[in-house]
């Protein structure tokens, strides 16, 4: 498959494993087993998890509503609700007192394979692009691992009095719904602060995950690094 199509099978997975071991191993005494088995059939690629954490069927809950004003938003639901949105075929059913979650991607010809992308080249997350304006530049995965790095990053700006920010996001590979909560609390603090997030450079399938769940109308997004700095007012980055 193409790589829009294994990047929405691998966000699929780290989703719902995120959510069992978030919610249905909280707290618990348990020993928590999550088995993931891939199958690849004749014209679908299908992922099928299985955990022992308490039965609950994640489909019965309700969609959030993606044009809910961010300030409104109550937390949980975003995780299914990508699942739903980018895999064709999604199925739940308790079996022996464990909840097996099926997901699949079909081999349509929109799905089909195409040359990967070129590798980006790591380099300095923060450099300061003049004028009070500080440039953020994650790299590669945003997901429950790497997402606390950038939280960090981006409270160390903030604390530091730096409340003009821009996050480019040109290097980012992947996004998880853990890397959307970083952006959105790094942007309620700063805005409590009286300065701004905007976003910049979006890779088409990370400007995907925005659109789908409506940040677009959240934060301002900026085709390039330059034209999201002059937001601010300052100069060239």
């Amino acid at each position: 498959m193409n790589e829009r199509a294994v990047y929405h099978c691998q966000m699929s997975v780290d989703e719902a494993c995120t959510n069992i071991i978030e919610h249905g191993f909280r707290g618990g005494d348990q020993q928590g087993q999550i088995q993931v088995t891939c199958r690849n059939e004749a014209d679908r690629f299908v992922v099928q998890i299985i955990d022992n954490s308490p039965l609950f069927n994640p489909l019965q809950h309700g969609d959030p509503n993606p044009d809910t004003p961010l300030s409104d938003r109550e937390p949980g639901g975003w995780g299914i609700f990508f699942i739903k949105k980018m895999m064709d075929d999604v199925a739940y059913k308790a079996v022996d007192n464990q909840n097996v979650l099926t997901i699949a991607k079909r081999k349509t010809a929109e799905n089909l394979s195409r040359p990967p992308s070129a590798p980006v080249e790591d380099e300095g997350i923060a450099r300061d692009a003049g004028n009070m304006v500080w440039v953020i530049s994650p790299h590669q995965r945003l997901d429950s691992n790497t997402a606390p790095a950038l939280q960090s990053a981006l409270d160390h700006q903030i604390d530091a009095g730096h409340t003009r920010l821009v996050v480019d996001l040109s290097r980012v590979t992947y996004i998880s719904t853990s890397g959307l909560k970083v952006l959105v609390n790094a942007w309620r603090k700063a805005r409590q602060q009286d300065g701004d997030i905007v976003l910049a450079d979006l890779p088409p399938l990370i400007a995907e995950v925005f659109l789908t769940v409506g940040f677009d109308q959240v934060f301002s997004i900026y085709h390039a690094t330059d034209e999201a700095v002059r937001h601010f007012g300052g100069g060239s980055a």
